[in-house]
C-alpha cells in the first residue's frame, strides 16, 4: 500500500500534545518502525506486514474526526486490521461491519482519590517496606546523570530472563531506548552500594497541550534484585506524580485478560483462541506469561477498561501469525 497522507513528525507531534490522553499515543507517535497515515485533522499509525496494515491502538485526533480518518485510510487500504482500541473506537468500526473481539484490560489509577490504604493494597505496602529494609533507594533521574552502559546492561539481562531473549518485542509494546525523549519520566532504583539494580520508564499522556499523566512504558530489573522492586519504583513515582497534580497513572494492557465477548459481534475462533492462550501452561511459559502481567497490575487495585481487536476478515489465522510477526514475537 502507498499511502499519499503521511502527516510529519511536527504535525504528529502537536496532535499528541492536543489528543494523546491514552495508553499508547505516545508509542503511536514516536516509535520506530511504524507508519502514520492522517493530517492536520489527525493520524492513525500502523505496521504493514505482508498484505495487511496492522492499525495500533486509537486514532490520535479529536473524537469527531477519527469517523472520517478511519474511512479515509480504509480507501487506500482494503486489507487492515486494528489492535488495542477502545470501545468508542470498536463501536465505530462494528459499525463498519468489523467483527470485534476483546483483547485485554488496561489498567488505570486515578491519581487525585489514589492511596495506599485497605488490605487489598497490602502487597505494595509490603514491597515499599522490603526495599526500605534492604537499603534500596527509589529516585528520578535524567539519563545524563547514569553510566548508560549500566542502564542497557541492566535491560539486556532482564531481557535474558525472558522467554523471548533476542529481541524487544514491539508494536503493542515500543522499544526500549536511551534516547532523551520529550516528557518521558524515568526512576531508577540502587541498592545499598549504589548499584542500579531495576528501573521504570513512563511516557506522557496528554490533554490540550499539557501532559495530565504518564502511562508506564518499561519496568525492568536485575534478575538477582528483589522481584518486588518493580512495585516499589511504581509506589515512587505515584507519590511524585500526585504532588505534581497529574490526573492519570495508566499501567498498560494486560493481555488477553478478563475476556467475555458480549457486547459486540466477534469472531468466536479467534475468542477462543484468546482465551485457550491466557489459560496454557505452555503459552504462558514459552511464548508471553499473560497471567503474570494480569496479576501484577491487580495488585494495584485500579480501575479497568477493556481493548478490542477489530477485523473485517472471516478468517483470522493470518491476521493473528502478521501480529506475532509485528511484535516480533515470531520471526
Amino acid at each position: 500500500m502507498a499511502v499519499t497522507a503521511a502527516p510529519s513528525e511536527t504535525t504528529r507531534a502537536a496532535l499528541l500534545r492536543r489528543h494523546g490522553c491514552f495508553t499508547l499515543a505516545y508509542s503511536a507517535t514516536y516509535q520506530p518502525g511504524l507508519d502514520h497515515f492522517g493530517d492536520e485533522r489527525g493520524f492513525l499509525a500502523f505496521k504493514q506486514v505482508g498484505g495487511t496494515a496492522l492499525v495500533l491502538s486509537d486514532p490520535v485526533a479529536p473524537a469527531d474526526q477519527c469517523a472520517g480518518l478511519i474511512d479515509r485510510f480504509r480507501a487506500q487500504c482494503r486489507d487492515v486490521c486494528f489492535w488495542q482500541v477502545s470501545r468508542p473506537v470498536a463501536a465505530l468500526l462494528a459499525a463498519r461491519g468489523f467483527l470485534i473481539n476483546e483483547m485485554g484490560t488496561e489498567t488505570r489509577l486515578d491519581l487525585d482519590s489514589y492511596d495506599f490504604d485497605g488490605k487489598e493494597k497490602r502487597n505494595l505496602r509490603m514491597a515499599t517496606n522490603r526495599m526500605q529494609k534492604r537499603g534500596y533507594v527509589t529516585r528520578e533521574c535524567a539519563l545524563e546523570e547514569l553510566d548508560g552502559r549500566e542502564v542497557q546492561a541492566l535491560s539486556d539481562a532482564w531481557r535474558n530472563t525472558r522467554s523471548i531473549k533476542r529481541r524487544e518485542v514491539v508494536f503493542l509494546n515500543r522499544p526500549f531506548s536511551l534516547d532523551n525523549e520529550i516528557d518521558v519520566r524515568r526512576f531508577f532504583t540502587f541498592d545499598t552500594d549504589g548499584k542500579l539494580v531495576a528501573l521504570g520508564f513512563f511516557d506522557p499522556v496528554y490533554e490540550d497541550g499539557e501532559v495530565i499523566g504518564y502511562s508506564t512504558s518499561f519496568k525492568r530489573r536485575l534478575p538477582e534484585a528483589d522481584l518486588k522492586a518493580g512495585h516499589a519504583i511504581t509506589r515512587v513515582a505515584i507519590e511524585q506524580f500526585k504532588r505534581e497534580r497529574k490526573r492519570h497513572l495508566f499501567l498498560g494492557l494486560s493481555p488477553l485478560a478478563d475476556i467475555a465477548d458480549a457486547e459486540f459481534r466477534c469472531n468466536r475462533l479467534v475468542s477462543g483462541w484468546f482465551r485457550f492462550a491466557y489459560r496454557n501452561r505452555a503459552f504462558n511459559r514459552w511464548i508471553y506469561n499473560l497471567q503474570g502481567h494480569a496479576e501484577h497490575k491487580r495488585d494495584f487495585r485500579g480501575v479497568t477498561e477493556q481493548t478490542y481487536y477489530a477485523s473485517d476478515k472471516v478468517l483470522a489465522i493470518p491476521r493473528l501469525l502478521r501480529l506475532l510477526w509485528a511484535c516480533r514475537i515470531f520471526g
